[in-house]
C-alpha cells in the first residue's frame, strides 16, 4: 500500500477539523527532543512513524567541503563537451586524465565518509532513533553515492568500475547486518537498508545485493536527485547508451531509473517486491510514477519537506494542484493569470476555505492596479513584503508582518499536505489492480503533457514514465 510519510509537526498532526492524519509521519533525529510530544501522540494512535537518520545535513557537508574541487571538475568537463557538436559526453568520451581525475575525487569521497560514519557515530545515530519507538529505522548509509551525485560526479564522467559502487552498497548493507545482529545496541524496530544508487544500472546492483543479503526492505535517498539542476540528452541501460529526443532536467527521469532498478533488481532475484521508502520524493508528477511501481500488498512510501518549503519559503512559493495534472504552481504566476482573466485560485479546501474567509481577495482592486501600471509581468518579488499586490491576493503572497505570513505560509502548507494526502488515497484505490492502475498513471502523464508545464519538464516526465512502464508493463 502507498503511502505519504508527513514530516512530524505540529501542522501535520493537527490538522484542523475534519482533515485526516496521515497514516505514516517521519521525524528525523535532529528533532525528537522538540517534538517527543508528538512523538508519543504517534505512538498511541498507532500510526507508521519513520525514524530518519540525520544523515542528510552530514551528506551537505561532504559536498560542500568538495563543491570546489569538483566546480573545477565541471569546468573542464563543459570545455571538452564542446568538442562533441553540442551534446553531452558519453561514457568513455572525455580524456582519459579529466576520467582519472573524476575517479579520485570519488575515491576521496568514499574515504570520507567511511571516516564519518564510524562504529560511535552508527551507534549514537541507533540509540537516537530507537528513543523514538519507530515503526521502523532508516538504516545507516554510505554518503558517497548520494555525495557524487550532489557534486555532479556522472558514471559517464569516472568511468569507474561496477566494483566501486557495489562496495558502497555493501557498506549500507553490512550496516543493515550489523544493526540487526545487535552490533550497535538491541534494535526491536524493522530495519530499511540505507542503499544509494547513481542510475539505473547500480539500482539494479543494489536491488539484487540486497535480495542476496535477505533485506526485505529498502529505503534510498533521492532529495538530492530532485534537487539536481543538470540536463542530459541519453541514459543507460544495461550497460547501453539510449538517445533522448533532445536534452532534459534529469532529475524525474534518474529519480525513476533508481526507483525502479531498485524494485527490479530486487524482484529479479527474489520473485517479489521489496518493501520500499523513497526519501525525499514529494514532487506531485512524482508521486504516481513510484505508486505504479507498488501493489497493495507492498509497503511503498514517500515523504519530503518539499510541500512544507513550497508554501513556506519567501519569495517563491508555490501551491499544488491535481487538476488537469499534478502539479506545482508558483503564487506569482497564479496571480499574473488571475490578472489576465483567466481562472484565479478558488481552492475549496478546509485550509484556503478558512483563509479566504478572514482575509478575502480583492480581484478588482488587483486587476485596476495591475491595468494602471501597464500590464506588467510579474516576477517572484511581486507578492512578497509590503508589494502593493500582497493586501489583494493575500492566500498568493509572503508578507513582511510575521503573523499574518505566518498564518499565510500554513494555509499554504496545509493545501499542500491536503492535495499530497489526496494524491495518496488516489495512488492506493489504483493499485488495487495493476492494469487500471497503469492505464490512470498513463492518463495523468499525458495529462500533465498537455499542461501548462515548461516542455523540458514534460519530456522528462515523458523518459520518467518509459522507464517505469518499461519495467511493469511486463510484469
Amino acid at each position: 500500500m502507498f503511502h505519504f510519510a508527513a514530516n512530524l509537526k505540529p501542522y501535520t498532526f493537527y490538522r484542523g477539523r475534519g482533515n485526516r492524519r496521515f497514516d505514516a509521519y517521519l521525524l528525523s533525529t535532529d528533532y525528537i527532543k522538540e517534538h517527543i510530544d508528538l512523538v508519543q501522540c504517534v505512538n498511541a494512535e498507532k500510526r507508521i512513524l519513520a525514524a530518519d537518520n540525520g544523515n542528510v545535513d552530514k551528506i551537505g557537508d561532504l559536498i560542500d567541503k568538495f563543491s570546489n574541487e569538483a566546480e573545477e571538475l565541471d569546468d573542464d568537463r563543459k570545455k571538452e563537451e564542446k568538442k562533441l557538436e553540442n551534446r553531452y559526453a558519453r561514457p568513455g568520451e572525455l580524456s582519459p586524465g579529466l576520467q582519472s581525475r573524476f575517479r579520485n575525487l570519488a575515491e576521496t569521497i568514499a574515504s570520507a565518509s567511511e571516516k564519518i560514519t564510524d562504529d560511535s557515530y552508527v551507534r549514537s545515530v541507533l540509540y537516537t532513533q530507537l528513543l523514538m519507538s519507530p515503526t521502523y529505522i532508516i538504516g545507516m548509509e554510505d554518503f558517497t553515492i548520494a555525495c557524487m551525485t550532489g557534486l555532479n560526479i556522472e558514471p559517464e564522467y569516472s568511468c569507474l568500475p561496477s566494483s566501486f559502487y557495489k562496495s558502497c552498497i555493501d557498506r549500507a548493507i553490512n550496516f543493515w547486518g550489523d544493526i540487526r545482529n545487535g552490533s550497535y545496541g538491541n534494535c526491536s524496530a524493522e530495519i530499511f537498508a540505507g542503499l544509494h544508487a547513481i542510475d539505473f544500472d547500480t539500482a539494479c546492483i543494489a536491488g539484487k545485493r540486497a535480495a542476496h543479503a535477505g533485506i526485505e526492505s529498502i529505503a534510498t535517498g533521492l532529495a538530492g536527485v530532485l534537487r539536481d539542476k543538470n540536463y542530459v540528452d541519453f541514459r543507460v541501460k544495461d550497460g547501453k547508451v539510449i538517445g533522448l529526443p533532445g536534452p532534459v532536467p534529469r532529475p524525474y527521469m534518474r529519480t525513476l531509473e533508481i526507483a525502479t532498478g531498485l524494485v527490479k533488481g530486487y524482484r529479479d532475484e527474489t520473485g517479489r517486491n521489496p518493501n520500499m521508502h523513497f526519501l525525499g520524493a514529494g514532487t506531485p508528477i512524482i508521486l504516481p510514477l513510484l505508486g505504479l511501481l507498488g501493489t497493495a500488498q507492498t509497503y511503498f512510501c514517500t515523504d519530503s519537506t518539499a510541500p512544507i518549503y513550497d508554501g513556506w519559503i519567501a519569495p517563491t512559493t508555490s501551491l499544488y494542484v491535481d487538476e488537469p495534472a499534478p502539479l506545482k504552481l508558483k503564487t506569482y504566476r497564479i496571480a499574473q493569470n488571475w490578472l489576465e482573466g483567466g481562472r484565479g485560485w478558488d481552492c475549496n479546501c478546509p485550509y484556503c476555505r478558512s483563509f479566504a474567509a478572514v482575509h478575502p481577495p480583492d480581484v478588482a482592486s488587483a486587476k485596476n492596479w495591475w491595468v494602471a501600471e501597464g500590464r506588467p509581468t510579474l516576477d517572484k518579488y511581486a507578492l512578497y513584503s509590503d508589494q502593493p499586490l500582497t493586501k489583494w491576493l493575500p492566500i498568493l503572497s509572503n508578507f513582511s508582518d510575521p503573523e499574518l505570513q505566518q498564518e499565510a505560509a500554513l494555509t499554504r502548507v496545509g493545501h499542500n499536505h491536503w492535495l499530497i494526502k489526496k494524491i495518496e488515497s488516489t495512488i492506493r484505490n489504483k493499485q488495487t489492480d495493476r492494469s487500471a492502475n497503469r492505464d490512470w498513471v498513463a492518463s495523468v502523464i499525458a495529462a500533465y503533457r498537455n499542461s501548462h508545464a515548461a516542455k523540458a519538464w514534460k519530456l522528462a516526465a515523458d523518459e520518467a514514465w518509459r522507464i517505469a512502464d518499461s519495467y511493469v508493463s511486463k510484469l
